[in-house]
C-alpha cells in the first residue's frame, strides 16, 4: 500500500494551524480543480489527493490518529508499506469472497484503511454517515455478538449554552445506508464541552458481521450572547449607571437559571470584576463554578433638562480630577 504524507500534499508543516491548513487547501483546490483545468485527468487526480489530505487534517481526531501513525511509521510520501505490520487485514477496492469492497471510491486505499471512507460535506452535520464502511478489520477479528468498532461513527453537534445547562430533547437528521431519518436526542442537564452522547445501533453496518455500530455525538457548546462559559465558570458583563457606580447599589442580574442580587460597592470603576461564588455553571455531577461580572459604566444616551442640571451642579462642586 502507498503511504500518504498529507502534510506534504498540502505543502504545510506538521505543526501548521487549522487556519493554515484551510488556506493551503483552498488555494490548491482552486488551482487544481478539474473545471479550471479543462477536466484533465492529471488535475482530477491531484484534486482528489488534495481533498483527501484536507479531509484528514481538518478533523482534529483524524489528524491525531494520523500523527500517531506518522510518528510510528516515519515513511516518505509515496513509499510502499504492508498494513499487516500495523495489525490490519485489508482489501482493496476489488472483492472479498465475491462481495464488493465497502471502501470509498473517491479516496485512496490508504485513507480507507485508516479512516473508513469519506465524511459528508453538506450542511447536515450527519451527512455522509451512510457512506462506505471501513474496508478493514482488526487482526484480532470481531468478537461474537458484539458490534465492531469499525462500524461506530462520531459527529460533532453544536448546542446553545442554555440548552446545555437545562438539558432537553433535540431532533437531528442523519443519512444512513437506507436513507435519511430523523432521531430524537436527549441532552442531559449540565453537559460540558466535549461530552459525548451515545446512540446505540445508529452507526454503520459492519461489512463482516452485518451488525450495526453506535453513533457518538460530541457536543460543542456555543456561548450565549450575554454569557460566556470557561470550564465551569460563567462570565457576564454588568452594565451600571454612573450614580450606581459612585454611590453603590444592589442590582438583580439574570444568569442561566436564576436572578441573583449583586451588591455593587460605591466608587467602582469600569473593568472591575465582581465574583459570585457558586453561581456559575452546574455540570451533571452537581459541581458548580463561579460567576464573574465585569463592570461597565453606561451613561444615559439622552439627558433630560433636570439630569443636565444635576450633572452641571456635580461638576461645580466636585474637585475630583482623574489622571489623564
Amino acid at each position: 500500500m502507498e503511504y500518504k504524507n498529507y502534510y506534504e500534499v498540502l505543502g504545510v508543516s506538521k505543526d501548521a494551524s487549522q487556519e493554515e491548513i484551510r488556506k493551503a487547501y483552498k488555494n490548491l483546490a482552486k488551482k487544481y480543480h478539474p473545471d479550471m483545468n479543462n477536466n484533465s485527468a492529471a488535475s482530477e487526480i491531484k484534486f482528489k489527493e488534495i481533498s483527501e489530505a484536507y479531509e484528514v487534517l481538518k478533523d482534529p481526531e483524524k489528524r491525531r490518529k494520523y500523527d500517531e501513525l506518522q510518528n510510528a511509521a516515519k515513511f516518505q510520501h509515496g513509499s510502499e508499506f504492508d498494513p499487516r505490520d500495523f495489525g490490519f487485514e485489508y482489501q482493496t477496492r476489488g472483492s472479498r469472497n465475491g462481495a464488493s469492497s465497502f471502501g470509498s471510491d473517491e479516496f485512496s486505499d490508504f485513507f480507507n484503511m485508516f479512516f473508513g471512507g469519506r465524511g459528508g460535506g453538506s450542511d447536515d452535520i450527519f451527512a455522509g454517515f451512510g457512506g462506505g464502511n471501513r474496508s478493514y478489520r482488526g487482526a484480532s477479528g470481531t468478537a461474537s455478538g458484539a458490534s465492531s468498532s469499525n462500524a461506530d461513527i462520531e459527529a460533532e453537534m453544536e448546542i446553545d449554552l442554555l440548552e446545555a445547562y437545562r438539558g432537553g430533547e433535540k431532533q437531528v437528521r442523519i443519512n444512513t445506508e437506507s436513507g435519511e431519518k430523523t432521531l430524537k436526542i436527549k441532552i442531559p442537564k449540565g453537559v460540558t464541552d466535549g461530552n459525548k452522547i451515545k446512540l446505540k445501533g445508529q452507526g454503520r453496518i459492519d461489512p463482516f458481521t452485518g451488525k450495526k455500530g453506535d453513533l457518538y455525538i460530541k457536543l460543542s457548546i456555543k456561548n450565549n450572547r450575554d454569557i460566556t462559559l470557561e470550564g465551569l465558570d460563567l462570565y457576564k458583563n454588568l452594565k451600571i449607571t454612573p450614580w450606581e457606580a459612585a454611590l453603590g447599589s444592589k442590582i438583580s442580574v439574570t444568569t442561566l437559571a436564576e436572578n441573583v442580587n449583586v451588591k455593587v460597592p460605591g466608587g467602582i470603576e469600569s473593568g472591575k470584576k465582581l465574583k459570585l461564588k457558586g453561581k456559575g455553571y452546574q455540570n451533571g455531577n452537581g459541581q458548580r463554578g463561579d460567576l464573574y461580572l465585569t463592570v461597565t459604566i453606561v451613561n444615559p444616551p439622552n439627558l433630560s433638562e433636570k439630569e443636565k442640571e444635576l450633572y452641571q451642579k456635580l461638576q461645580e462642586v466636585s474637585d475630583f480630577k482623574p489622571n489623564r
